[in-house]
């Protein structure tokens, strides 16, 4: 009784919390709406925020609230996140078998379903739930920035791991679901660098014995003329002597060959991480490095407070900025809207184009209910996408986090890691379960396949965030408070 009592409380402050970050993604599909944040637009604040307003959150949040013994705990993540991936795809794989889903589509739910957002929608929650929820505090003197701080940290970690998992596996998953486009050239373009290289080698070798067949040559000529003359003393064979230049010019060509190669694979190895290594991911870098070195920590933190406040105050914009792009990504694109409300007038309906905002969301969301509920289609390449989308979204948020839930409380109540004992690793891993997919989904199918689940990338989108995310979140969140409690 106690506990149901209590949870009303809760479950306020958790609607409180969840409607903050809804209302500022509405702000951002009302201005899309408007003209103010289009396409184009959106890649830019995206970019922009990715480049310095989240490293910036990051390393704020992160340097100075961690320790090297805190650090020490954390290799309990990685085991979670081998555990939620394969929780998750199994869970996919097997509904989409007995569902008979075709390999692109079965393909497409598995890559959904393991790889959920674990950074944008998961970090501006825990923003608010440090501020609103006092059950967060491990302790009487615990602050909201200690608190987020570590949030931060788990999430972070949680999403580099995705990131590397998504771009690695994940691709080869979605490029083996476009069977048709797959080229069996690009599978070895990374190295056919070196072996351009190789193919150039002898060329030089050619050149140094073609240099020391002359020399032998020559000197074979000279030496029958010499050799009555100069009988009586010891003369060095001229073949030997040209076949120790030839070796030494080889092995010295080799040499040089080698330290080429090594340096273009050094090379080539550090572009490639490089290009791995985004702004957040650099920021993530520094701040553990500044975690670890406590006089440094202490340095940065006391004695640069206008680096400090200038790296918090960008910081500060990060989670904004994430909301408002997220909110405008869901507001149709032109094309798109004219089909919808053409259909709509077919159908006798009002199709003003005055009507924006908040009714072009009901424009939207009437055509995914629409197709979503609306007869077997005829057509084959969109045949079982409803089947598609709804397998994605429930082994995503329904079923892996009832599967996985009973295992944190599990944990939590035999106390198996000192990390279970603070409710803020508790709520982060929850979220993180209970997580829809992650938008950079779209980026990953539109690399390898183009527009080919550009349908299942938008209704899966639509129905995970804008429909099952707010009471799943809410249910979710008062789960892990409850946990936390155990």
């Amino acid at each position: 009784m106690q506990i149901s009592v209590s949870i009303v409380p809760l479950l306020l402050t958790v609607f409180s919390s969840i409607i903050q970050v809804l209302l500022i993604s509405l702000a951002g599909f009302i201005l899309a709406a408007k003209g103010v944040v289009d396409k184009k637009t959106q890649k830019q604040l995206n970019r922009l925020n990715v480049s310095l307003f989240t490293p910036a959150l990051l390393f704020s949040k992160v340097a100075f609230f961690l320790s090297p013994e805190k650090l020490k705990q954390l290799w309990i993540i990685p085991v979670f996140f081998v555990i939620i991936t394969i929780v998750s795809m199994l869970v996919a794989w097997f509904l989409g078998y007995i569902f008979r889903l075709k390999k692109t589509q079965r393909n497409f739910a598995m890559a959904a379903s393991m790889f959920m957002n674990s950074n944008s929608l998961p970090i501006a929650l825990m923003q608010s739930l440090v501020v609103t929820v006092n059950g967060l505090k491990m302790t009487t003197d615990d602050t909201s920035d200690s608190m987020l701080g570590r949030a931060l940290t788990y999430l972070v970690l949680y999403s580099t791991l995705g990131m590397i998992l998504r771009w690695s596996y994940g691709v080869k998953l979605l490029a083996q679901a476009d069977d048709e486009q797959v080229s069996v050239s690009s599978v070895h373009n990374p190295y056919d660098d070196a072996g351009n290289v190789e193919l150039q080698l002898p060329e030089s070798d050619k050149e140094a014995s073609q240099s020391s067949r002359l020399d032998i040559h020559n000197t074979s000529l000279n030496s029958t003329t010499q050799t009555d003359e100069n009988s009586s003393n010891h003369i060095v064979d001229p073949q030997e002597h040209s076949t120790d230049e030839n070796t030494s010019k080889t092995t010295k060509y080799r040499f040089l060959s080698f330290i080429h190669l090594s340096s273009r694979y050094v090379i080539r190895t550090w572009n490639g991480f490089n290009n791995f290594m985004t702004a957040p991911l650099w920021a993530a870098l520094a701040s553990i490095i500044v975690a670890c070195i406590t006089p440094l920590q202490h340095a940065i933190q006391v004695h640069l407070p206008p680096v400090t406040g200038a790296i918090a105050s960008a910081g500060d914009c990060s989670i904004p900025i994430t909301l408002v792009v997220l909110g405008a990504y869901f507001y149709p694109t032109r094309k798109n809207l004219q089909d919808t409300q053409s259909h709509e007038n077919d159908q006798g309906h009002d199709g003003k184009e005055g009507k924006k905002g908040f009714d072009s969301f009901l424009l939207v969301a009437r055509r995914v209910v629409r197709k979503t509920f609306e007869k077997k289609s005829h057509d084959p390449a969109t045949r079982g996408e409803t089947r598609t989308v709804i397998i994605a979204v429930i082994s995503r948020m329904i079923v892996t986090p009832a599967i996985l839930l009973p295992l944190i409380a599990l944990s939590k109540h035999f106390d198996i890691h000192p990390l279970f004992r603070d409710p803020v690793f508790i709520v982060s891993n929850v979220l993180v379960i209970a997580s829809a997919p992650a938008l950079t989904l779209a980026q990953m199918t539109q690399a390898v396949s183009g527009d080919a689940f550009e349908r299942l990338i938008s209704r899966t989108f639509f129905w995970s965030y804008c429909i099952v995310t707010p009471p799943t979140t809410i249910v979710f969140v008062v789960i892990g408070l409850i946990i936390s409690r155990l």
